[in-house]
């Protein structure tokens, strides 16, 4: 077993003879003063190396984040939402009823409400952050519906709803549904026997929407919008009785539209026992004496209402007997008559209404007219 190499004694001038005395006292000069010297020597740059191989650990610590644990967040999931109707829609509200909204803070913009003018029809655009659905689709002897969804900006929809199957509500499904991605659509299910009618079911077979017949009760999310079905509960044959009337609530604001539901209708909504309260009302059939009955109004108590008819029209369209109520209300009324389209903007607590023509039927000076009133919460600064 061999063992480690024993070091060798330092000669001194007695040890070798070979040493001359001139050659020691050189060689005594060369060497270091004595041992206690040597040590305090070693001792400091030892502690200098020290505290330098501390400061590059401390260092590096810091640059790899080196800090106190946080507690653990798990990641976001994001669920995939299959095709179809069954992943878009849903019949739970998003929160429990009688949960507070919301603060509109949070719903990330605002739902302009556009109640196009198209005449002696009816075509409502509701488009907010995260969503755009249009209700009914204007008449079939005009085509202005596409063109002013173009022209706002519109190349796709989360749902086209065709309130009841006549001419002037579903009159440019075909249209819209070739010209724009369209993921749902909802009819009442009652049938018609016009080309109308059967031109919208073609154009509906030939896109990619789903197809849905919502029923009273049932209740949607589209974004951060709430879609209330008031009616029908089932088809009766009476298409003005059997449209599609929703209420849409975005944050603390509330709409309800009702196609050309008429009174019959408007007491099947009563007696279910819907909430019904809004604060901005379409009036049904385009302000028709058949619709809008005096108990209907007092369940909505709107803070506005709103109806499209065309100027001068046969039917007479708003009658007399609806606007005296709404006045004896004190519920005040625009139309796309008189004012042309009417958007209505609302952040989900704050309502602005803004007009394209002024009462006479004549073009503001401004490119539009600014109303602003108070719902429920502070007033809106006008323009």
């Amino acid at each position: 077993m061999s063992t480690p190499p024993t070091k060798e004694p330092l000669n001194t001038p007695s040890e070798d003879p070979l040493i001359s005395p001139e050659e020691e006292e050189l060689a005594s000069a060369q060497r270091p003063v004595g041992p206690k010297r040597s040590s305090c020597l070693w001792i400091v740059l030892g502690a200098i190396l020290l505290l330098l191989l501390c400061a590059c650990l401390f260092t590096g610590l810091w640059l790899t984040g080196f800090r106190a644990p946080s507690p653990a967040v798990p990641p976001e999931i994001e669920t995939p939402v299959p095709d179809g109707l069954s992943g878009r829609l849903t019949a739970e509200p998003t929160m429990p009823p009688t949960s507070p909204p919301p603060p509109a803070t949070r719903l990330g913009g605002d739902l302009v409400v556009h109640f196009i003018d198209v005449g002696q029809g009816d075509a409502t655009l509701l488009v907010g952050p995260d969503f755009a659905i249009l209700v009914d689709a204007g008449r079939h002897d005009r085509d202005d519906v596409l063109p002013y969804l173009q022209s706002v900006g519109i190349d796709h929809l989360d749902l086209l709803v065709g309130t009841h199957p006549h001419a002037d509500h579903i009159g440019q499904f075909p249209q819209v549904l070739g010209a724009l991605t369209v993921d749902e659509v909802w009819l009442s299910g009652d049938e018609h026997t016009t080309l109308t009618y059967e031109r919208a079911l073609d154009a509906i077979l030939a896109s990619d929407a789903g197809y849905h017949e919502p029923r009273a009760g049932e209740v949607f999310t589209f974004g951060s919008m709430r879609v209330e079905v008031l009616h029908p509960d089932r088809l009766s044959g009476r298409l003005h009785d059997g449209s599609i009337s929703l209420r849409i609530v975005y944050g603390e604001v509330a709409f309800v539209l009702t196609g050309d539901a008429e009174t019959k209708a408007e007491e099947e909504m009563l007696a279910r026992g819907h909430v019904l309260q809004a604060h901005v009302f379409q009036l049904g059939h385009h302000g028709s004496r058949t619709s809008n009955s005096a108990p209907f109004l007092r369940a909505i108590s709107p803070e506005i209402a709103i109806y499209s008819a065309a100027l001068g029209n046969s039917y007479g369209h708003p009658h007399d007997e609806v606007l005296q109520a709404l006045e004896a209300l004190g519920i005040p009324v625009y139309g796309t008559d008189q004012h042309g389209t009417i958007l209505v903007i609302t952040d989900g607590q704050q309502i602005a209404l803004e007009l394209d023509r002024g009462p006479e039927g004549r073009l503001q000076e401004q490119s539009r007219a600014v109303v602003t009133w108070i719902p429920h919460v502070q007033h809106v600064s006008g323009e």
